[in-house]
């Protein structure tokens, strides 16, 4: 197979580059069939969708001025494909890696383009969702296969749609979160927990069959087999809106728990974003940190996404690897 040149799409969400691009990056989200699933949905989501826009676009474009204007997940994307590429290439499987977005630039069909421009004869899709949902790594894995259909027929493409169990990711959280707790005082441990947070989906989803929970579960359930024994635990969920009913308990539902029952020193844990991204940088650090605060938790320390960390990037990389060999990962 060493013949035939291989393309890599980095499947992610996006996020607008500028405020000024809110409101059709959000237009892009609520037109999705597979984020407003509803009865005759073909109909009544051209209208709903920009209804929606225009109530929450002033809100979400103040969100990403307090975070500088922009995502920074478009970047950390570019760069993550690109660490991919070269860890392939160390591999021995020289490839184009490119970052592919589901709401804005660069979408994914846009690196489908580029595979056609240069001359790929094989795709491998890599999620950079950790854990799949139809929402999610669903809708991207549609948007890819629809592009393929228009610009690369015939070509076959591998998937590596979940990867919740990934020893270097898992590795990763435990690890940032192992050294965090150390470095607290000793004296402090009776007063400290550790929050994973996730985002959230709608809980019909999850009666359908939709297998994210319990993927989210799994990570949870491997990050905390490697902290210290005595380590105060909680899973949350982030990141609801609108009228159905989310995943509970939601984050901010066990901050305020934690906090009644003497908590003072609340490590968060971010779980499923391999990146960067307003869920983080402001439903985090800003919403639930404030949050906290009022709670009376004075002190909240949150962990990084994994972003360009060698490890992960060099496990995703292997993932990608056997997929292409048509191996089961």
């Amino acid at each position: 197979m060493a013949d035939r040149k291989l393309g890599v799409v980095l499947l992610n969400m996006g996020g607008p580059d500028a405020t000024a691009e809110v409101p059709a990056y959000l237009l892009n989200i609520f037109r999705d069939p597979c984020i407003l699933d509803m009865p005759l949905g073909f109909l009544v989501r051209p209208w709903l969708s920009r209804i929606i826009v225009r109530k929450r676009a002033a809100a979400s474009a103040g969100r990403y001025e307090q975070i500088g204007g922009k995502t920074p997940l478009n970047e950390i994307a570019r760069q993550q494909a690109a660490a991919i590429q070269h860890a392939l290439g160390e591999r021995g499987l020289p490839a184009i890696a490119l970052p592919g977005m589901r709401y804005w630039h660069p979408f994914i069909e846009e690196a489908v383009r580029r595979f056609k421009d240069g001359g790929v004869t094989r795709v491998v899709a890599l999620s950079m969702y950790p854990h799949y949902s139809g929402a999610t790594t669903g809708s991207c894995m549609r948007e890819l296969l629809r592009a393929m259909k228009r610009h690369l027929p015939g070509v076959p493409v591998a998937t590596v749609d979940r990867w919740p169990g990934l020893p270097h990711y898992v590795d990763f959280l435990a690890d940032n979160t192992t050294r965090t707790l150390e470095s607290l005082p000793r004296e402090s441990r009776p007063r400290t927990a550790v929050l994973f947070s996730a985002h959230g989906v709608p809980v019909r989803l999850i009666e359908k069959g939709d297998p994210y929970r319990d993927q989210v579960e799994e990570t949870c359930r491997l990050v905390c087999a490697k902290l210290p024994r005595d380590t105060r635990t909680a899973l949350g969920w982030q990141s609801a809106f609108g009228p159905a009913q989310w995943l509970e308990p939601d984050s901010k539902t066990l901050a305020a728990r934690f906090a009644k029952d003497g908590v003072e020193n609340l490590i968060v844990v971010p779980l499923g974003f391999a990146a960067e991204n307003i869920e983080t940088l402001w439903d985090i650090e800003i919403d639930l940190k404030s949050f906290a605060a009022e709670q009376g938790i004075h002190r909240f320390l949150r962990m990084p996404c994994p972003n360009v960390e060698l490890g992960v990037m060099c496990g995703l990389a292997a993932l990608v690897g056997e997929a292409a060999e048509g191996k089961e990962s």
